[in-house]
């Protein structure tokens, strides 16, 4: 813990990492740390796209938005506006301490420019000389325990790795009409299916997505795919191969609504990707599909889950995914092996 514990009054948590997956995995440790420091100002800064997905956690005083994408995508005299006021802000609660659970560039800078005095984060940190306190991370383990490790450094208590978000009304409603529109029935079984993920090596193939698909709507359940607009191409790749109905939502739900629709679906098959973690989080059972990127590492935090590949991924492919032509760790995966995974968990479900 902090020597100065009660000396210190407002508290900083960071964690504006660009992947969705980084920030759910580390839920359980920003809960830990906001409790460990009940009492205190405790605020928490997160990346203006997925604000919605920590919406839902009580005891914060404060939620600050990080406008990566306004940043990034502006010129230069805007994106220097748009950061300094983001660093304003910061430094307007006046933070005693800052915990940066991932030790990024962006977030390295944040903390510095917070003006805290006491700066946290990991001691492979992108610019580890900003903090002042640094803790040494697991090798080997799930990512949830590099988070873990530094809340229990502080002195906090995590009882289960395994935090559940939950949805809001507000996105419910905004949801359901949503769905109405698109003719989506409340009463049939719903299977979520996300067919992109962040690289090349984490994806399955269309063709195996568009079969899986056709084989759980023949069998009455309604299929809808999810995505970012970066997702659209292989949604459409997908729906033009299929021959039943199913449902394309690609680009069009907010994070808010993503997390509604997994929390009434009846499962989610997708890649090794930020909307599998996030549907883990919801309790959603799981079908995962993974390629040359560890599980260990990785894998769903749920108990409902099955992590799926094809062939075991080479160590070559482990460490140079580039110099692989085709990734048959994921493309070999024989769709069968999928229908068969979405029945046992299907099934368990209904028992």
């Amino acid at each position: 813990m902090f020597a100065s514990y009660d000396k210190i009054r407002t508290v900083l948590i960071i964690m504006i990492d660009r992947h969705l997956g980084n920030l759910v995995v580390s839920l359980s440790s920003i809960v830990a740390v906001q409790k460990y420091f009940r009492g205190k100002n405790v605020y928490f800064a997160v990346d203006g796209a997925y604000r919605e997905a920590v919406e839902s956690i009580d005891g914060f005083d404060g939620l600050f938005s990080f406008p990566r994408r306004e940043i990034y995508g502006s010129n230069v005299l805007r994106r220097t506006v748009l950061y300094l006021k983001f660093i304003n802000d910061i430094r307007s609660i006046s933070p005693d301490a800052v915990i940066d659970l991932q030790g990024g560039s962006a977030s390295s800078a944040v903390s510095f420019l917070s003006g805290a005095t006491h700066r946290l984060s990991n001691s492979s940190a992108k610019r580890s000389y900003v903090y002042n306190r640094k803790i040494d991370l697991p090798v080997g383990k799930h990512k949830v325990h590099s988070y873990m490790e530094i809340a229990i450094a502080l002195g906090a208590n995590i009882d289960d790795p395994f935090y559940r978000l939950h949805g809001s009304e507000s996105r419910r409603s905004s949801l359901s009409s949503v769905l109405r529109k698109h003719g989506v029935s409340s009463e049939e079984p719903i299977i979520s299916i996300h067919t992109g993920a962040g690289n090349i090596h984490k994806q399955w193939t269309t063709e195996g997505f568009a079969e899986v698909a056709d084989w759980l709507s023949a069998q009455g359940c309604q299929v809808i795919f999810v995505g970012a607009h970066r997702d659209l191409d292989k949604i459409d790749a997908t729906m033009s191969l299929i021959r039943y109905k199913a449902y394309n939502l690609g680009g069009s739900l907010s994070i808010g609504e993503l997390m509604a629709l997994f929390e009434m679906s009846s499962l989610f098959l997708g890649n090794d990707s930020g909307p599998m973690h996030l549907a883990a989080a919801m309790g959603t059972p799981i079908v995962a599909l993974f390629g040359p990127v560890d599980e260990r590492r990785w894998r769903p935090l749920s108990p409902n889950s099955v992590v799926l590949r094809g062939q075991e991924p080479c160590d070559d492919c482990r460490i140079k995914r580039k110099d692989c032509n085709d990734f048959p760790c994921i493309t070999t995966l024989e769709p069968d092996k999928v229908k068969q995974a979405i029945s046992e968990l299907l099934a368990a479900k209904q028992s």
